[in-house]
């Protein structure tokens, strides 16, 4: 299994994190995301049911959540997975608490806010302040293949929540198709990347 890290979440040594890369193998099996987490030594997990929605939950073990897109935890040695494939997958990390959250953000979730909503939560539960958190937003759909602009979107909303420290490495998915699935230029055919963010034991 192939997976990308990105450079400023793996300065931060209290998480660990990847982002799997295009792959033969049945990305949406749970097979792929036992692999994934047997790779950093652990044997579950929890999921959001990815609705397109704004709702954020809080994790405090493994398991499906319904409903919800955003996954926030305070829990250390619980991973959260989120998949994509087009859609971004954001993640945030408050360096202060330590807390971190793993967001999916597509079309109607951008538009939702879904990222405010996130850090809010993350407030609310944890006393997060937007400006502890780092974030990091993965490989995505560009502008350049897609009408809605999902990274000025996410943007705004990480600086209008207050979040100074993000990185966007404006890379499209459906323009390196040799790299990972789009679910647009492959249109709907095609697996999935898979997510993952764990705040250290």
């Amino acid at each position: 299994m192939e997976f990308e890290t990105f450079a400023p979440l793996t300065a931060l040594p209290f998480i660990a994190h990847a982002f799997t890369l295009r792959t033969a193998a049945d990305t949406r099996s749970g097979e792929f995301s036992n692999r994934l987490l047997r790779r950093f030594g652990f044997h579950s997990a929890a999921t959001a049911e990815q609705t397109h929605g704004n709702g954020v939950v809080e994790a405090t073990g493994p398991g499906g959540h319904p409903g919800v897109d955003a996954l926030i935890t305070r829990q250390p040695g619980l991973p959260l997975h989120i998949r994509c494939a087009d859609c971004a997958a954001v993640f945030i990390v408050d360096q202060r608490m330590p807390a971190i959250a793993l967001i999916h953000s597509g079309k109607k979730g951008t538009q939702l806010n879904i990222v405010g909503h996130t850090l809010a939560a993350m407030h609310r539960h944890f006393g997060t302040q937007a400006t502890d958190c780092r974030a990091v937003i993965s490989p995505s759909i560009g502008p350049c293949h897609y009408e809605v602009d999902l990274w000025a979107g996410i943007e705004q909303q990480l600086h209008g929540a207050g979040v100074t420290d993000f990185h966007n490495p404006r890379v499209c998915t459906a323009c390196h198709l040799d790299r990972y699935f789009s679910y647009r230029a492959e249109k709907g055919q095609t697996g999935r990347m898979l997510a993952q963010l764990i705040l250290k034991r």
